[in-house]
């Protein structure tokens, strides 16, 4: 009996050991055990903070004389001033009518009477000017379009009528009844013409005259010139010697242009000469010179010009010319010049030389 009993402990025991152990393979996956995520990579370089923010640089700007395209250190707010001066052959030479930044020849009255409007940004730096003689209806026209400061020897009443309707700020030179304390001009007593002709502006003392007078002398706007360091025209064709017919009616008088490759500018001719500056004796020479065709018409005996009509001309400068055309959106508006596809001119930097050239009149190169 207790072997029987022993027997089946035994067998129970083997029976235990046997399910305890798997020895063969399950129709059940066995559960995965879950992995701990990896560390993320990092592809973005760790910036250190800096103390100032990072800005692109800027170039300065160019600010420029308006007239004579040279650059200066701020933008030009000074007023431009113009002295009327004699270009008839009894009256030469001129006296520093080449410091001025743009000269304006034109017919001014009937009896071929031809005068020039020189207009200067620096007039308190040019110390005589002339010779200066009285105003004209057609230097009224072209001080409204730039919004000029006039100095004249006088005029007659409807020349100065004429400045008063279109506000154009003005003084006769030998006035002393504003302030007689203020020297604007002198009599050359060596000047070997008539006493008319003997008359000379003084730069400074214009500039101080017309501000005890009350005139502003400064003033923000466009003048209508535009610049570039070469002016030569790419496309030009050769004009070494230029000759501007300025006929108006019988009245003929020629203007002509030399270049000068010295200089680098046209030297002025006329009346059979070359011009020299009285003073320094020095080759009266421009830059950049423009004919521009207008109509003229006299009214009286005094001449005006259509500028708000526009037109076409001639540009021309290092012995190269092209046609051109020109604009003017109106009385106070200043003349704009464009080649002839549309774009806009671009002229030398330095003085530049302007006729008024009646339709009458033509250019020879």
């Amino acid at each position: 009996m207790k072997r029987i009993i022993a027997l089946m402990l035994a067998l129970t025991l083997l029976l235990c050991g046997c399910g305890g152990k798997q020895t063969g393979a399950s129709n059940e996956a066995a559960p995965k055990a879950e992995s701990a995520p990896a560390a993320a990579e990092t592809t973005e370089a760790v910036t250190e903070p800096t103390t100032e923010p990072t800005t692109e640089a800027t170039e300065p700007p160019i600010y420029r004389n308006p007239l004579n395209g040279e650059i200066v250190d701020e933008p030009f707010t000074g007023r431009i001033f113009a002295s009327t001066i004699s270009n008839m052959s009894e009256n030469m030479p001129h006296v520093n009518l080449c410091k001025a930044d743009v000269v304006f020849e034109s017919y001014v009255n009937m009896n071929n009477i031809v005068r020039c409007l020189a207009l200067f940004s620096n007039v308190e730096e040019v110390e005589a000017i002339g010779s200066t003689r009285s105003t004209r209806p057609i230097f009224n026209q072209i001080a409204q379009h730039y919004d000029l400061i006039v100095a004249h020897a006088g005029g007659s009443s409807t020349a100065l009528g004429d400045a008063a309707n279109r506000g154009v700020e003005n003084f006769n030179i030998e006035s002393w009844d504003v302030m007689q304390n203020v020297a604007t001009s002198y009599r050359d007593k060596e000047y070997k013409r008539s006493l008319e002709n003997s008359l000379f502006a003084i730069g400074a003392g214009l500039k101080e005259y017309a501000e005890l007078a009350g005139f502003p002398t400064t003033l923000e706007r466009d003048y209508g010139f535009r610049f570039t360091e070469d002016g030569v025209p790419a496309d030009g064709e050769d004009a070494q010697s230029i000759t501007i017919h300025l006929n108006y009616k019988k009245a003929k008088k020629d203007t002509v242009m030399n270049y000068d490759e010295e200089l680098g500018k046209y030297a002025w001719s006329q009346y059979g000469k070359v011009m020299q500056d009285q003073i320094t004796g020095e080759t009266e020479a421009f830059t950049n010179v423009l004919a521009l065709t207008t109509a003229v018409t006299n009214e009286g005996i005094y001449h005006y010009a259509d500028f708000s009509a526009g037109g076409t001309g001639y540009y021309a400068n290092g012995g190269k010319l092209i046609p051109i055309t020109w604009t003017c959106a109106g009385d106070k508006e200043p003349l704009l010049f464009h080649t002839m596809d549309g774009q806009e001119l671009e002229i030398g930097v330095g003085n530049t030389y302007i006729a008024i050239l009646p339709t009458d009149g033509s250019v020879e190169y």
